[in-house]
């Protein structure tokens, strides 16, 4: 649990700012030191600065921006502009991406590059501007470990779907948006010297990081709504339509209307 209150001074500049948080547990400060160092000031510094009532508080640098949820809320239908979506997904995949750095952890030379994984990027924590969908700030890199690019891009299908009562639910843009991300991706992994690096790779690293993820909450919350995220985001890696296809047929299923509240007793079982 957490709380977070804007300082101001007298002065009305950004600088002038500064977000105190109060938490009910103590941050592990080493990811948004290492995040900061790395993306400079997209990511702003966070400062222990004791307890109060207590509480362990924080302070860093006001964040221009607005959180991604917030502009996809307050949108009409919930719909954003393509170049928008777009803007805000290239940009996260430069974030990704950016301090790439040569796996020493194995010998293997077909070992993907490590870089400092955000463990919960989710719409709320980073902002973007409002006109342009570029990436303003990214906050709560509590946790952050160094692992192998691709580790956390499931993260980044909350651009690309959303979850309803019943099910994992694909926007209609959903190809235009991922292609870009990879893309921007590969890009920038190739801009720092790793150019043979493939997205059927970068894949396979998701669909661990999947896993790891859904398992875990799989094992904490125990509902069917962990269980439908878990299932959202592997039927949408590219190598596993035709995997949940043949698995539907070898029940003896058909792919009508009812296999949507059937899926998450496949991925139980």
């Amino acid at each position: 649990m957490s709380y977070t209150v804007i300082l101001h001074t007298h002065s009305t500049d950004a600088n002038h700012r500064i977000a105190v948080q109060f938490r009910s547990d103590k941050q592990d400060l080493f990811g948004v030191t290492e995040a900061s160092r790395i993306h400079g000031p997209i990511v702003p510094l966070v400062t222990y600065q004791g307890i109060y009532e207590e509480l362990f508080v924080y302070t860093s640098p006001f964040a221009e921006g607005i959180p991604y949820i917030s502009v996809l809320m307050s949108s009409n239908d919930f719909q954003l502009p393509l170049e928008k979506k777009i803007a805000t997904v290239t940009g996260l995949a430069n974030l990704i991406t950016r301090g790439a750095r040569t796996n020493t952890a194995l010998c293997d030379i077909a070992t993907l590059p490590v870089t400092l994984a955000h463990q919960d990027l989710a719409p709320f924590n980073y902002l973007i501007d409002d006109c342009t969908g570029r990436v303003q700030a990214v906050l709560d890199w509590d946790g952050a470990l160094y692992l192998p690019v691709g580790s956390n891009f499931h993260s980044i299908d909350n651009l690309f779907g959303f979850m309803t009562p019943s099910c994992w639910q694909d926007t209609e843009d959903r190809k235009e948006l991922e292609e870009a991300f990879y893309n921007q991706a590969l890009d920038s992994l190739a801009v720092k010297g790793f150019s043979g690096i493939t997205k059927e790779q970068l894949e396979s690293q998701k669909a661990i990081g999947i896993l790891l993820y859904g398992v875990e909450r799989l094992l904490r919350f125990k509902n069917e709504r962990a269980e439908h995220y878990l299932e959202g985001y592997l039927q949408a890696l590219s190598f596993m339509s035709g995997f949940i296809f043949s698995y539907y047929i070898s029940y003896g299923w058909d792919l009508d209307e009812g296999v949507k509240e059937r899926r998450s007793r496949v991925w139980a079982e």
